[in-house]
């Protein structure tokens, strides 16, 4: 095994001459056979791909894209085969392959550059790289599953009802790209309930009668099964779902299925744009701009922006739909380098419904007076409503009432939020858990209160205040298992509850003609968060809540309470004006240079001692600072992140503007890394483009 000197026109990143250390020197001749060795990506955190010796019984079956064993130092470690060579310097031994794992690639040659270019873009290794973009659980040989068949039963919708002008002219634009294989990005936008996935389905079902493919990503797993059970519904059996629920073996029979080119179409998430479909003809990525496409571990990415690099170097059309996009979007929309559709209403038998916003500053009740007639009204008619509490648990947090002490997550500084079920108070960062305290420890009195108020305290108040209502309740502890978002939607759809509260889950994509109602409770939340993005976030949740209701013959009401009424978002809201929001929103990014006004690297240095991780930071800005790589003001930092300790480590934030070059992004990289190999006890992870800075 050795480092293969022509890994560099390979790779996108420069390689080390070092050896490993455990390479030996040795005398081997070179060989001519160009399948002798082969170069070697492991999933390590190292620049670099290793060369391996290929066995005379793997010689004709290996191809770049399979995985394999391999031994490295004294443990067998699995890779992932980047190229076949005859090439050897003779300087060192070079240990065999013990495994091939795949009979066939499971990553073809169109997967292997999308690796390379996201290793360049995002400055993280290859084979890290690789790893992720295989779902876990896949073996390669899982061909004896067929995976889940359930898409839901949800209420009908029109069977290919006729287009409106707007939608007619996305429909011949994008259709054209696709009959053409021309590699466009398409910004489809407006109001909700516009008609976005009638505008999909056809440009799909045009790719699918030339011979191509169609990839559908969608930003939650909630929205998976209605979404599965319109294009079954439309396409049939050909249509797969792939998430993070399916077994391992549903998984790979999916992967092997799609590189066998027996499915069609690919519903997922995040994940599923790596799916391995042949012929790719068109990619959906509806609510485009949800965070949810952000993987916010390592290593980091967003889907987006992956399915334009693969439509662009595959030659699929690339649709992003949203009834709000993100403003790096519509900025490029606006800008020409995308074409852009604006569908401006809703079909004729449904109006976009009215916006009322609820001072609730000096009141004491949670759910206002207004909110709670309209609830009783809509159940009263034999209506459905929709509300909205973006926060998990019954209580935010405890507290002492007599000395103030409030009960803490040992390991990340945030307060435990109280759940009911169970009586348990839980870090909803890290997983930490305990029981309910009787008195205070820090004073002994007994005088412990909740406050705040999650979807389980909503559960309970309107089970009290609206008694007649039956409710779903749909949250992360309420959707367990494989079928819990199906179970509970289906519930909903059948009519089996009047009221759906919920999460940010219960806010986007859902089509329930019954729906007259949409409540949303602490509103502005969002608006608190130190982020530049907290408008526009909160602008989105809103606007796809609204969206929820008025969507049949039936008119639809939005009620939102909010500490906050004055603030400008509002007044977009109550007009369903998103073009004015993103203009003035746009206005504020360029005077701070945020995105899309600049591009931005986001570095976490992290340690279990606070003083370490920010000496480590400090030192690393200092260094860069002093080479010119960027001017000091466009290093934002050190800050303690916004929960500063967060599973037993401290971590300290450096934002950095206006790096876009992947040899100025890689130079920061190196800075960091250098620093801190100097400081064992310092630890430090980046993201380019980062979706949060949380």
């Amino acid at each position: 095994m050795r480092l293969p000197a022509h890994a560099a026109a390979i790779l996108p990143f420069k390689l080390s001459n070092r050896p490993s250390d455990h390479i030996i020197p040795c005398t081997m001749t070179s060989q001519s056979n160009e399948r002798v060795f082969a170069d070697i990506a492991l999933p390590l955190p190292v620049d670099r791909l290793f060369t391996y010796k290929v066995p005379g019984d793997m010689a004709e079956s290996l191809a770049p894209g399979c995985r394999v064993v391999v031994p490295f130092g004294k443990r067998n470690i699995t890779g992932y085969l980047i190229s076949l060579h005859g090439v050897n310097d003779g300087k060192f031994k070079i240990r065999s392959i013990l495994k091939q794992v795949d009979e066939h690639p499971l990553l073809h040659g169109d997967l292997m550059k999308l690796a390379e270019w996201m290793s360049e873009y995002y400055i993280h290794p290859i084979g890290e790289i690789l790893r992720a973009m295989l779902p876990a659980g896949v073996k390669g040989k899982g061909r004896k599953s067929s995976g889940p068949r359930s898409s839901g039963d949800f209420p009908p919708e029109a069977e290919n009802p006729v287009l409106g002008d707007d939608q007619g002219s996305a429909f011949s634009a994008i259709t054209d790209a696709v009959r053409r294989s021309s590699a466009e990005t398409f910004l489809l936008y407006g109001v909700t309930g516009s008609g976005k996935t009638e505008v999909y389905m056809r440009a799909i079902k045009e790719a699918l009668s030339i011979g191509r493919t169609a990839l559908v990503l969608v930003p939650e797993i909630a929205l998976i099964p209605q979404a599965t059970a319109r294009f079954r519904h439309r396409f049939g059996d050909r249509v797969a779902v792939l998430h993070s629920r399916l077994t391992g073996p549903q998984r790979s029979s999916i992967w092997e299925k799609a590189s066998a080119g027996e499915i069609d179409v690919v519903i997922g998430p995040r994940s599923a744009v790596f799916v391995p479909l042949k012929g790719l003809g068109i990619i959906v990525v509806d609510e485009e701009q949800d965070s949810s496409f952000n993987q916010e571990e390592k290593p980091h990415y967003s889907a987006v922006d992956v399915a334009k690099f693969r439509g662009k170097n595959e030659n699929a059309v690339v649709v992003l739909g949203s009834a709000t996009p993100s403003l790096e979007s519509y900025d490029s929309a606006v800008r020409g380098e995308i074409r852009s559709f604006r569908i401006s209403s809703r079909p004729a038998e449904s109006i976009l419904p009215p916006v009322e916003v609820i001072d609730m500053r000096g009141r004491d009740e949670i759910i206002s007076s207004e909110l709670l007639d309209e609830l009783e009204r809509c159940v009263g008619r034999g209506d459905q409503a929709i509300v909205l509490i973006n926060r998990r648990g019954h209580a935010n947090y405890i507290q002492c009432r007599k000395c103030g002490w409030i009960d803490r997550c040992p390991n990340c500084s945030i307060s435990l939020t109280y759940h009911s079920k169970g009586h348990r108070l839980v870090c909803h960062y890290c997983g930490f858990y305990r029981g309910l305290p009787e008195r205070c420890p820090r004073c002994g009195d007994f005088k412990i209160i909740q406050k705040g108020v999650g979807s389980q305290r909503i559960e309970m108040e309107l089970g009290n205040l609206v008694p007649s209502a039956r409710i779903l309740r749909m949250d992360l502890d309420t959707t367990t298992g494989k079928k819990g978002h199906l179970e509970i939607l289906e519930r909903f759809g059948k009519k089996e509850a009047e009221i759906l509260l919920g999460t940010r889950m219960v806010a986007k994509g859902h089509h329930y003609p019954d729906v007259t109602l949409v409540g949303v409770i602490a509103a502005d939340a969002g608006l608190n968060f130190p982020d530049f993005r907290a408008a526009e976030r909160t602008f989105q949740l809103l606007s796809q809540a609204a969206g929820r209701t008025g969507r049949g013959r039936k008119r639809g009401n939005v009620i939102i309470q909010a500490f906050a009424p004055e603030h400008y978002l509002y007044d977009y809201l109550k007009t369903h004006d998103f073009d004015g929001f993103a203009r003035n929103e746009l206005e504020l990014r360029k005077q701070f240079r945020y995105p899309p006004a600049s591009r931005l690297i986001l570095f976490t240095v992290s340690s279990r001692s606070s003083r370490l991780a920010l000496e480590a930071a400090d030192r690393a800005k200092e260094e860069i600072v002093s080479k010119g790589i960027i001017d000091e003001d466009d290093i934002l930092g050190p800050t303690p992140a916004v929960v500063e300790k967060l599973r037993g480590r401290f971590r300290f934030l450096l934002l950095v503007r206006g790096v876009e070059k992947a040899v100025e992004k890689r130079r920061l990289v190196d800075i960091f890394k250098k620093e801190l190999a100097e400081r064992k006890e310092a630890e430090i992870q980046w993201n380019v483009d980062p979706a949060g800075l949380f």
